[in-house]
């Protein structure tokens, strides 16, 4: 059986649970996360989870990573205890050095109810970029990391040259997407300039999905520095 149909049986089966299991039709559990956590090989990101439960007041609910990829890891686990109606929780998402994949993968955060035998299924994307690459002489960096934009809108960030060595040159900034409904027009950096904003442009049809771009300074004589950038498509 393959990895997809494992995923795709296991959350028909949560879904089976979240509808079946309860005896009343209106009780759920809501989970309010940031849906696109961005990461390095090797790095951390701290976010608030909140647990909450809407209708009865049973049992304990636990919320935990499900579907983890190798390398990817959630802690702690999030408990809201018997009787109490929400919890925020501070939790760490973390992709170790050796984390195998690169780009977006869809993570399942599963709520358990064990006073009712209730299950449901909640998605969290993951996109791990590769290392920036540097030259010698400069190297560039993207604030923020993660752009949200809505299909047929465009989003924008800041590109930072770090330059040394005496390099004071223009720069050409341009991405490398994987797709062709995420686009952006090359600007140039002007000659000792070290920040400048770079707009990203999402076609209506994209995709409603993180993707992973990457940044590309150019100098004059094609020279180049890279930095990942998350654009979040809504």
């Amino acid at each position: 059986m393959t990895h997809a149909l494992r995923r795709s049986l296991f959350l028909l089966g949560c879904l089976l649970a979240a509808a079946g299991c309860s005896d009343s039709p209106y009780y759920r559990v809501e989970v309010t996360t940031p849906d696109t956590i961005t990461l390095l090989p090797g790095e951390s990101s701290t976010f608030d989870i909140t647990v909450a439960r809407v209708g009865e007041v049973p049992g304990q609910v636990t919320l935990s990573l499900e579907n983890a990829p190798e390398g990817v890891t959630l802690t702690p686990e999030v408990v809201l205890p018997s009787g109490q109606d929400s919890v925020t929780v501070p939790v760490t998402l973390s992709a170790d050095a050796n984390v195998p994949f690169r780009g977006m993968e869809d993570l399942l955060l599963l709520a358990r109810d064990t006073g009712k035998e209730y299950a449901s299924g909640y998605t969290l994307f993951a996109v791990v970029h590769d290392p920036p690459t540097a030259q010698p002489d400069f190297s560039i960096s993207v604030e923020p990391r993660q752009v949200d934009v809505y299909a047929g809108g465009e989003g924008a960030t800041v590109v930072t040259v770090t330059r040394a060595e005496g390099f004071a040159g223009p720069l050409t900034f341009s991405i490398e997407s994987p797709t062709k409904r995420i686009t952006a027009e090359p600007v140039t950096m002007l000659a000792d300039r070290t920040t400048r904003q770079f707009l990203i442009n999402t076609d209506r049809s994209a995709t409603r999905l993180p993707a992973a771009v990457r940044v590309i300074a150019t100098t004059e004589d094609g020279r180049t520095a890279t930095t990942g950038l998350t654009v979040n498509v809504r």
